[in-house]
């Protein structure tokens, strides 16, 4: 078997165990803190908000780190962390802990899990690259579809409780940093290999672990300060997070807002999971398509999907309007969740992808930290969600408006520190 697919393998494990407990299942452990502590939700929010800003504050260190330092000793420091942050999230008796605790675990995923090995990914495949991301992005929707309803069973006071749920799981991601990290291997080219399975040539079998990859011909290799110079740029980058913020939004609210809306625990926890599932299906849907058509254009009409979807959100007071909202709602968030990353690879290249990645993940952050909290103030102020709900999903709507207009850059923007030939030369 092409090893690039055993990578992609171990991205969608990891994408999904970090996904049920940490991104995905963030309203499970709000509404159980919620009930042991009597914390409002923009107390509980804000946690979840600061480890957004830490995020844009880090996303861009990250992203050189990974490119400088490599995906395994990120991996294999991340998930360190992470485990080590669910075990003091297991301690905690004040809001202070909780806040430190959950920016330890956030920290550790966002250098452990989507971003290392979304770089691997993109360095093993350039013509399926879409598919490949969409497989290995299949673990967060199938991680929140298999481990929420598990979690929202664990953390139930008649059960283990959310602190023994937290400290099993801390110790689960101690024990698979190492084994994890040490599967990774950072380029086809460094085993006499190449992208995407093709046969190697005579220059590869006979190289001895080259450094540095020859760059395609027919293939763009920007720098992170080329890319911030591009059009295409912005755009992906507002694109994405305003489709990113949605789900960030529905992560933290959705649990309790459905609970509000006269939904059990678990059939709201189950809502979640049936978004998930349908996410699964579309993400290879979404990948598949996006190695045939113009990704822009893909994500572009999946986004307008998730945004209507969401919007749906605060009019649910049924089951079957419930599964309803979660059908729309996964089509288009797993449509385009695997190409708002893979196009960033077609675009700008693999030189500095998980750079360029990092860069762009700045502002995302910053909305899916303000989103959430917005959502939990006007919650507060107001005992609804509706008017938050409807001021983001229009937002979510600009998503594909900005990947529409998003064109690949056909030339490297020229550098500015090089003075133009004199007539005299």
């Amino acid at each position: 078997m092409f090893y690039g697919w055993i990578i992609v393998g171990l991205a969608l494990f990891v994408n999904g165990l970090s996904s049920g407990p940490v991104w995905s299942g963030v309203g499970v452990w709000i509404k159980a803190l919620e009930l042991h502590f009597n914390w409002s939700r923009a107390q509980l929010t804000g946690a979840f908000s600061m480890a957004q800003l830490e995020g844009s504050i880090i996303g861009p260190l990250m992203g050189y780190l990974v490119d400088r330092l490599g995906p395994r000793r990120m991996v294999l420091i991340g998930l360190i962390i992470t485990g080590l942050g669910f075990l003091l999230f297991s301690q905690t008796n004040s809001i202070i802990v909780f806040y430190l605790s959950y920016g330890m675990i956030m920290l550790g995923t966002a250098g452990s899990t989507w971003l290392p090995y979304m770089s691997v990914v993109n360095r093993w495949f350039v013509r399926k690259r879409g598919l490949a991301m969409a497989i290995a992005g299949e673990g967060s929707p199938l991680g929140g579809l298999a481990l929420v309803p598990i979690l929202a069973w664990a953390v139930t006071p008649g059960s283990h409780g959310w602190n023994v749920t937290a400290q099993w799981i801390g110790v689960v991601f101690l024990c698979l940093a190492w084994p994890m990290s040490q599967l990774i291997r950072g380029r086809p080219e460094d085993y006499g290999l190449r992208p995407d399975g093709d046969p190697p040539d005579q220059v590869a079998r006979e190289a001895v672990r080259p450094t540095r990859r020859a760059p395609s011909p027919n293939q763009l290799q920007f720098t992170g300060r080329q890319a911030v110079r591009t059009h295409a740029f912005w755009l992906i980058t507002f694109g994405h997070a305003f489709s990113s913020m949605l789900f960030a939004t529905l992560t933290v609210h959705l649990v309790p807002m459905l609970t509000d809306q006269g939904l059990s625990l678990q059939a709201a926890a189950n809502m979640f999971s049936v978004a998930l599932g349908v996410a699964a299906v579309f993400q290879l849907i979404g990948g598949y398509t996006g190695d045939r058509l113009p990704k822009n254009v893909v994500i572009s009409f999946f986004g307008f999907i998730q945004a209507g979807g969401f919007l749906m959100a605060v009019f649910v007071d049924s089951v079957p309007m419930a599964v309803l909202f979660a059908v729309i709602f996964g089509i288009g968030f797993g449509g385009r969740n695997p190409l708002t990353t893979a196009i960033r690879g077609d675009y700008f290249g693999e030189k500095a992808f998980a750079t360029i990645t990092g860069l762009s993940s700045a502002p995302m952050y910053l909305f899916m930290l303000a989103a959430p909290l917005f959502a939990a103030f006007m919650f507060d102020a107001t005992g609804t969600y509706k008017v938050a709900f409807l001021i983001i999903g229009g937002l979510g709507v600009m998503s594909g408006v900005l990947f529409l207009v998003a064109k690949k850059p056909t030339s490297l923007p020229l550098d500015r520190k090089v003075p133009a030939p004199s007539s005299a030369d």
